[in-house]
């Protein structure tokens, strides 16, 4: 009696007949990142771009390990203090991150946590200054394909509660509030037409911390596939002051807001343990 494989049936033969065939389905292959359930490691950094992927995955997991490429995603797996944790890059904006973790989540990811930059909105936040967001405005379009504007983007509590405590744990000062995720990458900047400053006003009365592109999708579509989303940011240049990014000073903060998230991911993996 032999079994073969092929890829829909497992067929029982013994001779010259076919005594048994077996419809089976294969956990489906997610069409962007291109894995399956189980492949991607549960615990999942979220930065913006390719390179960051390349280099959190080059300089910060052991064991790194690419498991996956396609178009400009590309993922690795690897440790961080012994915990299993993965990375995948979303592209910019709401729509490639709400596509991003809808399939992360298909195969079997289940902490998520945002590392990138903002444009700060307060007067107080200088360049390499740190953001973990509680929550985010609804100023994209793409949630609102989920559920009704009036259900908050709010970050999972846990996830919040984990960075904080990491970035405690290695005396990092940081800011805690909610921010806002828009659509429009220059349009609440300087290189926009008209005047920047009075439209971002209402958002700095009403103490809107900083803007991006990704976490309110984020913070949303995590909150109705029941897995927990936060975010980190770091400053990189400020709208209400018009102060330009201070390189040297926003790199070593990205660098701490890896270290961090990677804290977090195993705090968050040791108290479900």
């Amino acid at each position: 009696m032999v079994a073969y494989y092929t890829e829909k049936f497992l067929i029982i033969v013994e001779g010259n007949y076919i005594i048994q065939k077996v419809v089976f389905v294969l956990e489906r292959l997610q069409p962007h990142i291109k894995c399956r359930k189980g492949q991607v490691n549960p615990s999942v950094l979220l930065p913006g771009d390719l390179d960051r992927a390349d280099y959190i995955a080059n300089n910060f997991f052991q064991n790194s390990k690419n498991i996956s490429e396609n178009k400009e995603y590309r993922i690795y797996n690897g440790e961080y203090s012994g915990k299993p944790v993965a990375v995948c890059p979303t592209g910019i904006g709401a729509v490639s991150s709400a596509v991003i973790l809808e399939e992360l989540i298909e195969a079997g990811a289940r902490y998520f946590i945002r590392v990138g930059s903002c444009g700060a909105l307060t007067k107080n936040l200088k360049p390499g200054d740190i953001v973990i967001a509680t929550g985010a405005v609804r100023g994209e379009g793409t949630s609102k394909e989920y559920i009704d504007v009036r259900f908050p983007a709010f970050a999972d509590f846990s996830v919040t509660g984990a960075l904080a405590r990491a970035a405690k744990q290695r005396n990092v000062p940081f800011n805690e509030g909610i921010i806002r995720t828009h659509d429009a990458f220059y349009i609440e900047s300087p290189m926009a037409h008209g005047n920047y400053k009075e439209r971002i006003k209402v958002w700095n009365k009403a103490g809107v911390l900083a803007i991006e592109n990704e976490s309110a999708t984020l913070f949303v579509v995590g909150a109705l596939k029941h897995v927990r989303v936060g975010t980190i940011l770091v400053v990189a240049g400020n709208l209400a002051t018009f102060t330009k990014t201070n390189t040297e000073k926003v790199k070593d903060s990205i660098d701490k807001a890896i270290n961090i998230s990677c804290d977090a991911l195993v705090m968050l993996q040791e108290v479900e343990q």
